[in-house]
């Protein structure tokens, strides 16, 4: 078994899109030396505490760099109260700090993520094959888009 990249449920390791949120997985045929445009990282998995999800966020970015992955969708959920939870605020803030040092090169929260206008559309004019895999971040504040 292993585990879906965007729910965190267990499925078998052969599947290819996953039973429970219907996400496609990464097969190892990706994992070639080939550019990778998209990677989904769950910061929220497990529920963390607020450090333990920015650690993870900071080293899934490196990691992503290093990879040559060029957009990295963060998956940090909205918050159980309804008005957006620590992690999210917490991820944003780092998100701009990094922005502004020029650690990215561009941040677009969930809730801006548009298909057809402001930078939803620059990046899927930029990046069409996003267009299958970000279906679900389109208007989600639990989700921010970072371009590396």
């Amino acid at each position: 078994m292993s585990l879906c990249i965007v729910c965190g449920n267990e499925i078998p390791v052969d599947d290819v899109v996953c039973p429970f949120c219907g996400a496609a997985q990464q097969s190892a045929a990706d994992n070639s030396d080939e550019t990778v445009t998209h990677r989904i990282v769950n910061i929220e998995r497990g529920r963390p505490v607020v450090e333990t999800a920015l650690k993870k966020m900071e080293n899934e970015l490196l990691r992503a760099r290093t990879d040559r992955v060029m957009v990295v969708t963060l998956i940090h959920g909205y918050g159980s109260s309804g008005k957006g939870g620590r992690i999210r605020t917490e991820c944003r803030k780092l998100l701009d700090q990094m922005n502004s040092e020029k650690k990215i090169n561009q941040l677009i929260v969930g809730e801006e993520f548009r298909k057809r206008t402001g930078p939803g559309k620059a990046l899927l004019k930029r990046f069409p094959q996003l267009e299958g895999d970000c279906a679900s971040d389109f208007s989600n504040p639990g989700v921010t888009i970072v371009v590396l």
